[in-house]
């Protein structure tokens, strides 16, 4: 038997059955069977859906079975009453959820200040996804130009919360494992759901890793835009580019209390 299925095998145990793994995956029995009975191994989508309802990554499945094991136990996967305990404060969250959270479904850009690279500013790509009763998303950074190759990826996973008519955003970075950040956000009614604004909090991502507050402003990306296409538009830009449009600039202005973005003192004052 390969590692994956065995190590999948291990991930089934601590649920309540594999019938209600395959529900909430939403595959068919018969096909996770084939999984676990290492005849048959899932594609890059599914393994990553995988991946993220277990909370582990794509290596680490495929990872010997003792290895993999420990980082089982190191990380309390395998402890039911950390997950019934976790299931209990999201539940009691996501309780409160008001249900024009859903009307979020889509893409979105998004356009901050850069807690990194001052004086620059991103445009990020946020999707949002309904699963069965609640909400949510990717965002995806590039931190480079956006007319050339870059090197620098950061992707952050999240579930969306509305709640006194503000919208709560938290996510985490799943690649690098970095940062988790999270972001308070007023809908325009007026547009009926496809503007945003708010604010993110947050670290900067070179060697200082301050904590860092941006305004930030969101909007839905052009209708009939590919994902991959959007992807494309997202990087790193100078202020006066032509690709911000200028009813960005003073949605995310920090001028009056940066100038670029505010930041937790590095050292505490006296």
């Amino acid at each position: 038997m390969q590692p994956f299925s065995q190590n999948l095998r291990l991930l089934c145990g601590y649920r309540p059955s594999i019938s209600r793994v395959a529900l909430d995956l939403k595959l068919n029995r018969s096909q996770l069977n084939r999984y676990l009975a290492g005849t048959s191994y899932p594609r890059e989508g599914l393994m990553r859906r995988i991946c993220d309802y277990f909370g582990v990554e794509p290596y680490e499945l495929l990872l010997p079975e003792e290895e993999f094991a420990r980082i089982v136990k190191l990380r309390g996967l395998s402890s039911d009453s950390v997950t019934r305990t976790l299931r209990q404060h999201f539940d009691r969250i996501f309780a409160r959820n008001d249900p024009r959270i859903f009307n979020l479904s889509g893409m979105f850009f998004e356009y901050y200040a850069s807690m990194s690279s001052r004086g620059q500013i991103v445009r990020a790509l946020v999707v949002f996804s309904i699963e069965e009763d609640h909400i949510f998303y990717r965002r995806l950074e590039r931190m480079g130009p956006a007319d050339r190759p870059c090197a620098r990826h950061y992707r952050y996973q999240g579930a969306a919360l509305m709640t006194g008519d503000r919208v709560f955003l938290n996510d985490y970075e799943y690649s690098a494992g970095i940062e988790i950040t999270q972001t308070v956000l007023y809908p325009d009614y007026s547009h009926r759901w496809t503007r945003l604004h708010g604010v993110k909090v947050g670290v900067s991502a070179n060697r200082d890793h301050v904590p860092c507050c941006v305004r930030t402003y969101m909007e839905r990306t052009p209708p009939r835009l590919p994902l991959f296409g959007a992807l494309r538009r997202c990087g790193l830009f100078d202020p006066d580019s032509a690709e911000i449009p200028a009813r960005v600039l003073p949605m995310i202005d920090n001028s009056r209390s940066g100038p670029h973005v505010f930041e937790a003192f590095a050292d505490a004052p006296d």
